[in-house]
């Protein structure tokens, strides 16, 4: 329909150029053989609305132009198809296996094919992915290892599972206490984006470390290292593509594969974003205080000229209206940690806490 429209706008803008042009040739020539046939002031008039015309169509033809770029016209799911190579962390996906090419072939379709869930894993990847790749690489980690927060989580902060799993990394309470989350007394640190992220990454690299297999580690990550052990000793094999596992586990490194399929290429999937179309990247102060007694953060925001609701979202690690008593990590806006301090230093010098 866009197509038609620009068809005929074009085809007026030049009927009407053409117009306006001979009307002035006419002009012209007609000066020039008779001078006494000089062009009315209403003749001028219709010469200058013919070119504030053309001018008009050609600036409705350049924005319909534009839109039409920015239009994502898809197409349909049989013209998509897997890669012949596909490799996950570095290790090759046996693909030439009819039954894996099965299983990953059902996942990327699946995922494809779900347009606006693959938006907003690109608009939310510009937050979180930097951080996420910037931590992998001071680890020397694949960072591969990203797309484990897209099949966990979809990028969502507060992400809650029916089992209990919270946060992007979706941590159980048990594990996230062992990777060094608290979750009590007023705070659930599985929350914390960033702690939840060294938490899960040290987690991962452990599993690798005893595992020696990435699709193994990520197995074990979703269903427990205990019941991979159990199963690699029980099925004398330690291939993950031929393990008998629980259905969400043997769907696990395939949904992760798929999202890295797409999420790496995504134009060739037919999914594209202009820049300011994805959501603003992370950029916080981080600072870390230790509280004597509860601060209310309506206190804070309050004296940062800052709404409560914007220091409750950049910390949702605090599941009540105040920061508890403890040490504790502080996620500001950014640029804005001298004022805190400044009436942090205050607060406590109020209260005789030096």
């Amino acid at each position: 329909m866009i197509r038609i429209c620009v068809s005929c706008l074009l085809v007026g803008a030049l009927l009407v150029g053409c117009a306006a042009g001979q009307y002035a040739r006419g002009e012209a020539e007609g000066a020039a053989v008779s001078p006494r046939l000089s062009p009315t002031d209403e003749s001028k008039e219709q010469v200058r609305s013919l070119e504030r015309t053309v001018a008009l169509l050609r600036s409705e033809v350049a924005d319909l132009g534009e839109r039409m770029k920015r239009m994502q016209v898809r197409a349909p799911l049989t013209a998509y198809r897997l890669p012949e190579v596909v490799s996950l962390c570095g290790e090759k996906v046996p693909v030439e296996d009819r039954k894996v090419w099965e299983n990953l072939d059902q996942e990327f379709l699946l995922t494809v094919g779900s347009e606006a869930q693959v938006l907003l894993w690109m608009k939310r990847g510009r937050r979180y992915f930097p951080h996420i790749e910037k931590r992998l690489k001071a680890l020397a980690l694949p960072e591969d290892l990203k797309y484990v927060t897209i099949t966990e989580s979809s990028l969502r902060p507060y992400a809650v599972s029916g089992s209990g799993a919270a946060g992007i990394w979706q941590f159980i309470p048990a594990t996230g206490e062992k990777y060094g989350m608290r979750g009590s007394g007023g705070i659930d640190e599985r929350f914390d984006f960033f702690k939840a992220t060294d938490g899960a990454l040290t987690y991962l690299k452990s599993l690798y470390d005893e595992f020696r297999s990435w699709p193994l580690a990520l197995a074990a990550y979703n269903a427990g290292e205990n019941r991979i052990r159990k199963e690699i000793a029980a099925q004398r094999t330690r291939d993950y593509y031929h393990l008998d596992l629980p259905l969400e586990t043997e769907r696990y490194v395939y949904k992760i594969t798929a999202a890295k399929i797409i999420l790496a290429n995504p134009e060739r999937y037919g999914y594209s974003l202009d820049e300011r179309d994805r959501y603003e990247p992370l950029q916080i102060d981080r600072v870390q205080i230790e509280v004597p007694v509860a601060l209310p953060i309506v206190d804070v925001a309050s004296a940062m000229g800052l709404y409560y609701k914007e220091i409750r979202e950049m910390n949702p690690h605090f599941s009540g209206e105040s920061i508890p008593a403890g040490i504790h990590f502080l996620n500001l806006p950014f640029g804005s940690s001298g004022g805190f301090w400044t009436f942090f230093n205050n607060w406590r010098k109020e209260r005789n806490f030096q």
